[in-house]
């Protein structure tokens, strides 16, 4: 076990080995005795903070301070800022991190939409055919192309030469029936097969009722309006991977949900890192659901998202995950 004690002199050990030592994240973890996903989390850090400097520069002192809060409060393996308040800027951030987090035999998820788009044309390239990049929802002729489900998945594919694994079906079914149906054709179950495999699944969030420009479901029209408009008054407030979510982080539309081919909610629950990209002031009451659901393990996001999510937050139950040491000591309860 590592003599270095604190969180910064492991940080810097484990991206010097990295950078300047050119060891895998197994040789780091062997040689400072932790695991190799904390491993990847600390480079990704050392990366956010900008102890290393590729390219992207170090955001302000006070969005590193609103992301440890954000951290704290949702129990958040990692929270980073980007610098900039270009969508270019989060995205880049995002692709640096997801890049550090992937190591050879990764099945890697991904969603779709414009941010998506964005963080796979921003991912350094590389060679490797162990990865797997799984399409993890249907597609719609509404989406435009740049967007769609399976452009995004076999974008990032190409540029990584990983295998590419699209769900061939539509993003919605009439009927709970047929989604059972269609789920068990051979190309489609192969691909859903691989839902129980995601060791890192990068997914976005978007945003319902005053925010709804910022939704691809409502921008794109797959979400009938009067869809839209009676979630919103059920209190659903954004969506993750075609699942609505509430503010308090609870996934009400299950008969919605019976007819969404995409990973379940309980699937992308289990997978070991979600990250979610999502950035814009419009978007923090959907980013709060989606970090109080417990799904969300990492978040990418810009410094008016971090801001409204610090402001506007309560102290409100998380789904599936317990309150942290900070949520029991404000509640009065024993730590």
């Amino acid at each position: 076990m590592t003599d270095i004690d604190d969180a910064t002199g492991l940080m810097t050990q484990a991206a010097r080995l990295y950078f300047d030592r050119q060891q895998s994240k197994i040789e780091i973890a062997a040689a400072l005795g932790i695991s190799r996903f904390r491993v990847a989390r600390l480079i990704a850090r050392a990366l956010a903070e900008g102890l290393v400097r590729i390219e992207y520069r170090d955001a302000p002192a006070a969005d590193r301070a609103i992301a440890a809060a954000i951290e704290e409060r949702y129990g958040l393996d990692l929270c980073v800022v980007a610098g900039g308040p270009d969508a270019e800027d989060v995205a880049g951030l995002a692709a640096s991190i997801i890049d550090g987090l992937v190591e050879p035999g990764d099945v890697v998820g991904i969603a779709w939409g414009s941010t998506m788009a964005r963080v796979v044309a921003a991912m350094p390239a590389r060679r490797d055919p162990s990865l797997s990049v799984v399409q993890l929802a249907g597609s719609s002729l509404r989406f435009q192309r740049a967007e769609d489900p399976a452009e995004v998945a076999r974008l990032l594919a190409e540029r990584w030469g990983a295998t590419y694994h699209p769900l061939l079906a539509p993003a919605f079914v009439d009927r709970r029936s047929m989604r059972e149906a269609l789920s068990r054709e051979p190309d489609v179950a192969a691909t859903m097969g691989l839902f129980e495999r995601l060791t890192l699944a990068v997914v976005g969030v978007g945003a319902l009722g005053s925010g709804a420009e910022a939704s691809s479901l409502a921008r794109s029209g797959t979400l009938d309006p009067a869809v839209v408009e009676s979630l919103v008054a059920d209190g659903v407030v954004g969506d993750l991977l075609l699942h609505p979510v509430t503010e308090r982080g609870r996934f009400p539309a299950t008969a919605l949900a019976d007819r969404a081919m995409s990973i379940s909610v309980e699937g992308l629950r289990a997978v070991p890192r979600v990250v979610a990209v999502a950035a814009g002031a419009a978007k923090a009451t959907a980013i709060r659901g989606a970090l109080r659901s417990g799904i969300v393990r990492m978040l990418v996001t810009d410094a008016a998202a971090a801001s409204a999510i610090v402001e506007g937050d309560q102290d409100v139950a998380l789904e599936g995950r317990p309150a942290t040491r900070g949520q029991r000591a404000r509640r009065g309860r024993p730590a």
